[in-house]
């Protein structure tokens, strides 16, 4: 009941999330607000920046921006060799990708766009309604083959063969997926691998015993609506050291939000482009009240303007 509580709270908080003291985006007739611009785009967030563009092409009608949706590590790889002067990606840039752009010389600047959370989603025909880290770790390598062994309160709840499907490499939800449930570990070498997040939507609806991960972008309705074809689980975290399973948390903006979510990201705008032309003008639009309106309605959490979570007790 106390969990339950504390979600309707923070819903009702999500709903009337923000009060922005920020004026409206003023729409100027300037380098800025016209030309033509190609942005690399990684596929995980996809959707929400797909809405900016086309919001910020109806604010300013002689401004062309043309989306390019890659995996992150090819969008990265393109701003570093010149291809785009402007990307959005899931997370920030590993010491590796960072290195590179300081051994060529190149100069970033680097937005914060917006937090999204990583969400774990079964057919909405399993029962299932809970995981934490260690069981995903032995499902997502192969080690926990039929639902029926789980264990705790997991255990015979469900039955049939794991079918598991995950994110293609070079993607931002496969390697922090990886990273932060799999402790690094190889995912299964019987996993099925997802090109797309619409695949992945695809093959979650259409099997009763599918398993995957995905973007909290690629679920949303609108807001905290889901798309109740899937159904994402709560998920809870493991300390590495003491082994202690933590508070089982649903996939919800409020949650994200707060942190309190155990797969929550960052997205980030990362620019080579300094000067005051249509790359600048879309990627301030991002970061303007109107450009994190459109981030608060795809169901992820605007970062650069104030949020307020009222709890009550």
């Amino acid at each position: 009941m106390r969990a339950e509580m504390k979600k309707i709270m923070l819903f009702a908080a999500v709903l009337s999330l923000i009060t922005f003291s920020a004026c409206d985006y003023t729409v100027k007739k300037s380098a800025s607000t016209t030309g033509e611009l190609t942005v690399g785009v990684d596929e995980g967030i996809s959707p929400v920046v797909q809405e900016e563009a086309s919001e910020f092409m109806r604010l300013n009608n002689e401004a062309k921006v043309t989306l390019n949706i890659k995996t992150t590590k090819e969008v990265i790889a393109d701003l570093n060799n010149g291809t785009y002067k402007s990307v959005v990606v899931g997370r920030d840039l590993t010491k590796e990708e960072a290195d590179i752009f300081a051994a060529n010389k190149i100069e970033l600047k680097k937005s914060a766009f917006a937090l999204d959370g990583i969400g774990v989603i079964v057919n909405p025909k399993n029962p299932l309604t809970k995981l934490n880290f260690n069981e995903l770790k032995r499902i997502f390598t192969g080690e926990q083959k039929e639902w029926k062994d789980l264990d705790g309160d997991n255990k015979d709840v469900y039955t049939g063969k794991i079918k598991v499907f995950i994110a293609r490499k070079n993607a931002s939800v496969h390697d922090i997926f990886r990273e932060r449930v799999l402790a690094g570990a190889e995912f299964g070498a019987n996993d099925i691998i997802c090109s797309t997040s619409s695949q992945m939507m695809r093959e979650i609806k259409e099997n009763v015993d599918a398993i995957g991960f995905i973007s909290m972008a690629w679920i949303t309705v609108s807001n905290d609506t889901l798309d109740e074809s899937v159904k994402p689980l709560k998920i809870a975290s493991v300390d590495p050291g003491t082994g202690a399973i933590g508070d089982y948390v649903g996939l919800h903006q409020g949650y994200i939000a707060n942190k309190t979510y155990p797969l929550v990201t960052e997205a980030f705008i990362f620019s080579t482009d300094f000067s005051m032309n249509l790359s600048v003008g879309f990627s301030s639009f991002m970061s303007s009240y109107d450009g994190q309106r459109i981030v608060l309605k795809s169901g992820l959490v605007p970062v650069t303007q104030p949020v307020k979570i009222i709890q009550l007790n």
